[in-house]
């Protein structure tokens, strides 16, 4: 018999930050599963597959994933294929620009988006 799984409120708070986000992109969906618990699918529609799904047991882990996935975004909006510690200022700005709303309803984790850059 499996274990059921209880919900976490600041993972739930990160998914609330982030449902639009989360809602609009092609590339990532999120759901509950009463066995596993929260599950990030990072999918590619062209080739209507799951690459990688994770289960969630961190907020931070999944503020971290998400702050990626919006700098990925902004790398691909660019159409330049190199990793945000490589990002021109202008990419930079753009990035820091996105996940600004983000980080204003979540500054617990706001000292994630330096490390993107490497830092």
């Amino acid at each position: 018999m499996a274990q059921k799984v209880g919900k976490n409120a600041e993972i739930e708070e990160v998914c609330e930050v982030f449902e639009d986000y989360i809602k609009a992109s092609p590339y990532i969906d999120w759901l509950w599963s009463d066995k596993l618990g929260y599950l990030l699918l990072q999918i590619s529609l062209e080739h209507q597959e799951i690459m990688e799904s994770r289960i969630i047991t961190d907020a931070g882990k999944l503020c971290w994933i998400l702050f990626q996935e919006i700098a990925d975004d902004v790398l691909e909006m660019t159409q330049n294929d190199h990793t945000p510690q490589e990002a021109d200022p202008l990419e930079r700005a753009e990035i820091e620009k996105r996940l600004k709303p983000y980080i204003d309803r979540l500054p617990q984790y706001g000292g994630l988006c330096p490390k993107l850059f490497g830092a």
